[in-house]
């Protein structure tokens, strides 16, 4: 019982007084302090005697400590700083999440190593995304790397510049299920073994359509604008759900024209710029399938979906982390509330 109290604790000066409460306290919460390290990003200091102190903390208590870890959020800017984290990640037998900002000119030298754990989540970022150099030299151990994770479920890339030329193997990623990709192109995981449902794409970089490829798994989409959506919806024939997280007003959704390849049962505007009384009904018309619209400002105002023919929009309430709406179940973990139910209750 007292785990399951100390595993849902998220401060750690919290942990760290529970630790000195008692010898039994320090026992059983030592390994949920010690669960998830997160070193914010900065780019404008050195966090290398943070992670020489973590080093220390690691060591310490003949190195169980490094065993419990299952979560690292660490940035490299320089050399040292990169020895120190592949020091760590060898130590991290049971690391299940790595997030890891890098930058562009350390990746080569730092996924030359084989680390001992299996991931289930993984996000790199480089630091900046190298326009100048070639990929044949930067990103080979990376995309062995990659390659040899597979029991990834999550995957998420930032500004890493994939050219038109990479592929993985067919075999790679057997149990990825979400990929984010930010300014990253799709294509090289068209072909793999992937059966992705979830795919999130900032800042769209597709390759060429004419080569016919297609993700037949997807079926949840979140990008910033009609446009990105345009330009992916023939790699995505089995689109149930579609999310426009940029600014998207009436017009801009009024003006598109998705055709008959794009058969999406709802949609998602989680920052709505409204138009006169929320006229959804020449999307409804281009896309016959559609069930619902849902919308929200980002404000204190509450998500509403406006469903096909209804004389009313509904309130929506949904059963998981803000901004996580996406990778949710879009139809069982959402609450509806009818207006006069809402009036109903504050009457009571």
């Amino acid at each position: 019982m007292l785990e399951a109290v100390f595993d849902n604790v998220d401060d750690k000066q919290v942990l760290l007084n529970v630790l000195i409460a008692s010898r039994q306290f320090f026992q059983l919460a030592e390994r949920f302090l010690y669960a998830r390290i997160v070193f914010p990003p900065s780019f404008l200091k050195s966090t290398t005697m943070k992670l020489r102190s973590l080093h220390e903390a690691l060591e310490a208590s003949n190195r169980r400590r490094a065993s419990y870890v299952r979560t690292l959020s660490l940035t490299a800017q320089g050399n040292e700083e990169r020895v120190l984290i592949v020091e760590l990640l060898m130590k991290t037998v049971n690391l299940k999440d790595l997030q890891l900002t890098i930058s562009p000119l350390l990746i080569s030298r730092f996924f030359r190593q084989s680390f001992p754990f299996a991931l289930t989540s993984l996000h790199i970022a480089s630091s900046r995304t190298v326009r100048t150099m070639s990929y044949s030299s930067l990103y080979p151990d990376l995309l062995h790397f990659l390659e040899m994770q597979t029991s990834l479920e999550m995957l998420h890339l930032s500004h890493i510049n994939l050219n038109m030329d990479v592929e993985f193997s067919p075999t790679s990623f057997p149990n990825l299920k979400t990929l984010i990709l930010d300014s990253v192109r799709v294509h090289a995981f068209a072909d793999t073994s992937a059966c992705i449902t979830h795919l999130s794409m900032t800042g769209v970089r597709n390759s060429a359509l004419e080569d016919n490829r297609c993700m037949e798994s997807v079926l949840t989409l979140s990008c910033p604008t009609t446009h990105s959506a345009r330009s992916m919806a023939l790699w995505l024939p089995n689109l149930e759900w579609l999310e426009f997280w940029g600014p998207i007003s009436t017009s801009t959704l009024k003006n598109w024209h998705p055709g008959n390849h794009c058969r999406p049962r709802g949609i998602r505007l989680p920052q709505f710029m409204s138009g006169p009384l929320h006229d959804f009904r020449p999307t409804f018309d281009d896309i016959p399938t559609l069930e619902f619209v849902e919308y929200g400002n980002r404000s204190s105002t509450p998500l509403r979906r406006r469903y096909r023919d209804a004389a009313a929009p509904m309130s929506v309430r949904w059963l998981c982390r803000p901004g996580k709406e996406w990778l949710a179940d879009w139809e069982a973990d959402v609450v509806l509330v009818n207006p006069s139910d809402r009036i109903l209750m504050m009457s009571m």
